[in-house]
Parts: C-alpha cells; sequence; structure tokens
C-alpha cells in the first residue's frame, strides 16, 4: 500500500474501530479492538515515517469545499513525530487502565469507554494532519466532546461538576478560535494553510498588529483548552478512575497537542518573523520561562508526594520548552525534542507509579515506595531504572535537553539566566533522584502494613505497563544516535519552513 493510502488507514481507522466497540460489546472484545487498532495505528505510522522525513510532507489536497473533514490531508515532520508520541502514550495508558475499566464499569460503561477512547484518537490524528482552519476547528470538538462523554459514565457528582467548569471554559475557547477563524478567512479569503502562509509572507508588515491580536486572542484559547494544569491538581488525591484519566490526559495528551498547537501556529501560519522580529517578544518569553523553571524548582524541592512531584517535573519541562521556543536556534530546537520525551515518557512513568501506590497503598508518598519492593521487586525495579533519567546523568533524555539548552542559550547571550535556571533545576532533579534512592533502601520491618493482594490479570497489567515505558526510555537512551537524528530533522524542518 502506498504511503498515501497508509495514512488514510491512519486516519479512518480509529473511527470504524470505534463504532465496532459498540456493535461488539461481550467480554473483552471492546478492550482488543481498541488494542488491536491503536497498535495497527502505531506500526502504521512507523512505516509511513521514513517517507515523511525524505519528503518533509506527504498531503493530498482535493480542493473541495471548506470543511473536507479527513478526505484532505497534511502529515509533515512535525506533525507525525507528535503523532507517534501520542499515539505511544495512548497505548500504554489503555494497558495501565485496563483491569480498573474491567471493575470499575459495567459492560455499557466499557464499551463506552473504549469507543470514547478510540474517537479521541481520531481527532487527535485529525488534528496533527488537518490542513485548514474549519478542519482543525472541527476536530477540537470532536476531541473536547470525548472528555465529556467519558466524565458522563463516571456517576460522580463531583466529576460532573468539574466537568461542567471545564465545559464552559472550553466554550469560551472554542468561541474565541471560531472567531479568530472567520476574521482570517473574511481578511484573506483562505482556509488553507499553505495558502495562508504565502499571504502572511508576502504581507507580514502591513497586517502585523491584525495579526499580533489574532495570535494573542488564539494563545489566551489554547492554554485554556490544552493546558488546563487545574483538572489535574483538583484530582490529585482521588483514586477514581475516570478522576485518573482525566487527570493523565490533562496532563500528557492535552498538553502534547497545545505543544503542537502552538508550534504549527507560530513556524506555519503566523512565523517566527512576526513574534521574534517585528515585536521582538524572545525576552519577554524567556522571563516567563525562567518563572515556570524556578517556581517548579522551589515546589519540586520539598514535595513528598509522587502525584504532586509528576505534576512539577512537567510544569519544570515546559518551562524549558518555552525557552527553547524563544531562542529560535537549531539547538534550542533540538533540546525542545528532548525535553518533550522526558515530558512525555519520563513523567508518565512517575504518574502512574503514584496512582499504582495511591490505589494499593492508600498514599503516593515517595517514604513509601519501599512497599512496593516489598510487595513485587518487579514492580518496583523500572522506577530504579528510571533513577539515572530523573538526576539527569549523562546519555539520558534530560542530559541531551540540557546539554543542546546550555548550547543554545551560549551562542544567543542567555547564557547568565538560563544557565542558572537549568543549574537550579538539576539540584532539584538530583534532590529528587536521592530521595527514591533512599526511600528504597529503606525496610520498616516494625511498619504496620499488609502485603498487598493483586490478581494475576491485575499485575500483569501494571508490569507491562511500567516495563513497556522504561524499555522505550532505555532504547531511546542507548540508541541516542536515532533520537538525535530525529531532533535534528525537526529542527530544521521547523527553520527551513518559518516565514
Amino acid at each position: 500500500m502506498s504511503a498515501i493510502g497508509n495514512i488514510y488507514l491512519i486516519i479512518f481507522l480509529p473511527l470504524f474501530s470505534s463504532l465496532l466497540c459498540q456493535i461488539f460489546s461481550k467480554k473483552s472484545l471492546p478492550f482488543s479492538i481498541a488494542l488491536s487498532s491503536l497498535i495497527l495505528v502505531f506500526f502504521l505510522i512507523l512505516k509511513v515515517l521514513p517517507d515523511v522525513l525524505i519528503y518533509e510532507k506527504i498531503s493530498k489536497d482535493f480542493e473541495l469545499a471548506p470543511l473536507s473533514i479527513a478526505l484532505e490531508f497534511k502529515l509533515d515532520v512535525l506533525g507525525i513525530i507528535f503523532l507517534l508520541l501520542v499515539t505511544f502514550l495512548k497505548i500504554v495508558i489503555l494497558f495501565y487502565y485496563r483491569f480498573d475499566i474491567e471493575s470499575f464499569l459495567d459492560q455499557r460503561g466499557r464499551k463506552i469507554f473504549y469507543s470514547v477512547y478510540l474517537l479521541h484518537l481520531f481527532a487527535l490524528v485529525g488534528i496533527f494532519t488537518s490542513n485548514n482552519l474549519l478542519n482543525l476547528f472541527f476536530f477540537f470538538e470532536i476531541y473536547a466532546f470525548g472528555f465529556f462523554a467519558i466524565s458522563s459514565i463516571s456517576k460522580n457528582l463531583k466529576i460532573s461538576k468539574l466537568s461542567f467548569r471545564y465545559f464552559c471554559l472550553n466554550s469560551a475557547s472554542s468561541l474565541i478560535i471560531l472567531f479568530c477563524f472567520l476574521a482570517i478567512y473574511l481578511t484573506f479569503g483562505e482556509i488553507n494553510f499553505n495558502y495562508i502562509n504565502e499571504i502572511f509572507a508576502l504581507n507580514a508588515n502591513s497586517n502585523s498588529w491584525f495579526s499580533a491580536i489574532i495570535c494573542l486572542l488564539l494563545l489566551l484559547a489554547f492554554v485554556v483548552k490544552f493546558f488546563p494544569f487545574w483538572l489535574y491538581f483538583e484530582n490529585l488525591k482521588s483514586i477514581n478512575l475516570i478522576t485518573n484519566f482525566i487527570a493523565v490526559d490533562s496532563l500528557f495528551i492535552k498538553t502534547n497537542v497545545g505543544i503542537f498547537i502552538v508550534l504549527k501556529f507560530l513556524y506555519f501560519f503566523f512565523g517566527s518573523h512576526l513574534i521574534f522580529d517585528q515585536f521582538d517578544l524572545a525576552p519577554f518569553l524567556i522571563f516567563i520561562s525562567l518563572l515556570i523553571i524556578f517556581y517548579s524548582a522551589i515546589k519540586l524541592h520539598g514535595q513528598k508526594h509522587l502525584k504532586t512531584i509528576a505534576a512539577y517535573l512537567c510544569l519544570n519541562n515546559l518551562g524549558f520548552i518555552l525557552a527553547c521556543l524563544a531562542l529560535q536556534s537549531f539547538e534550542s530546537l533540538q533540546a525542545l525534542f528532548f525535553y518533550l520525551l522526558n515530558f512525555s515518557l519520563v513523567n508518565l512513568l512517575i504518574f502512574i507509579f503514584a496512582t499504582f501506590l495511591k490505589r494499593n497503598f492508600k498514599t503516593s508518598s515517595i517514604n513509601k515506595i519501599w512497599l512496593v519492593k516489598q510487595n513485587s521487586y518487579l514492580l518496583a525495579l523500572p522506577i530504579k531504572l528510571l533513577i539515572v533519567f530523573i538526576a539527569a546523568f549523562p546519555l539520558s533524555i534530560l542530559f541531551f535537553a540540557n546539554w543542546y539548552l546550555a548550547y543554545a542559550s551560549f551562542s544567543l547571550d542567555f547564557s547568565a539566566f538560563l544557565l542558572v535556571g537549568l543549574v537550579v533545576s538539576n539540584f532539584v532533579h538530583i534532590s529528587l533522584a536521592n530521595k527514591i534512592i533512599v526511600a528504597f533502601s529503606k525496610n520498616d520491618a516494625k511498619s504496620d502494613w499488609q502485603k498487598t493482594k493483586l490478581s494475576a490479570k491485575q499485575y500483569g497489567f501494571y508490569l507491562a505497563s511500567f516495563w513497556f515505558l522504561i524499555t522505550t526510555i532505555y532504547f531511546l537512551s542507548l540508541t541516542s544516535g536515532l533520537a538525535n537524528s530525529l531532533s535534528l530533522r525537526l529542527a530544521s524542518f521547523l527553520l527551513s519552513n518559518s516565514i
């Protein structure tokens, strides 16, 4: 099958599989359909990846009506990297929540959950492959609908209230996005990204203030829609399946989509010329990034609960990602790629380990990690192996990210500020790694604890999730040439295609 045929399969397979989950709802069929679809999509993305890296983009444009849903697409280097990463995260999350879904939801709830989970993937693929504004808005709303559909099966008053609040904020952000897209269409007469990009390049100076206002409104809407960290913090102490799912979705999947959207609009819509040359916002963005870095580092220093630690580690990585965007150099964009990997893989493993600890031992305290070791050495070993990545040892993902960012800051005269941020952040990471080592070395025989009994199915899915993640993390570290090659392609693609 050709690359275009494979991309169409990637786009529509999750949608068809979502319908199949509603038809075949007996026993474990919905899970099997969902997992098979995710794995097939993941391998199809891997199959298409070499072609996209060679040609930089593969597109199909029939010049149809403005709203062509998914018939038209453009899959470029930026889109396929995020698509590959998010699909992998969806597989890990599905494995981890498998047993909880079976025990918490009835048959009707399970088929709804798996259908919506695949509908989420369909929306994500649409977002990463859309090449016009109306299609993008359409997939934004499908993705938001999935959040509300999952909330509806929780039968929990707190989640219903939380869902309603997010619905109000999401609706407001959607209206702002729709207003901006319509303003762009009425001004330029186009909704296709390629044509709008050309118009902006030709009229960058004459439309600068209009572009700046639209950019500011879209930024506000994207922050509300894709960076809802409050959803995570409000569900911090919960052991409920749906609240934990909402937390992991808001912290990892939504944030990755948000980073992708920011990169797409910055480089292929407004252009870095407007943001960094005409309005010279780089110093302001560096200042904001340093505030985020220092705030998260201060919060991390005295923190003992792993769920909160995971949140502030993510916030710390986001601060550095913002700094990478502000620097606008080849090395800084390579650093952005590695911070993105660390954000998505290392922090996710810490998060799901924290939820496992909370669910089975009624605590997420870092001082109680030794309880997992007492119950199962194989479940505790992935976190032990993760210590070198938390501490940013040489050849770890975070080490490469810090290395490239330090080099970029030296090259562009921001060394004094960002190097202080790097030193403070690394100190906190090493301190956190040391706490985990101390916690694992503890063996309190006098403590009042009971060995947690896990069924074979529970144990298997938890084990698969932990080891799937840690194996991937070590694979990327040991084959650092592959990760470096991808970071080079991403950086060169972004810089060569910017206005």
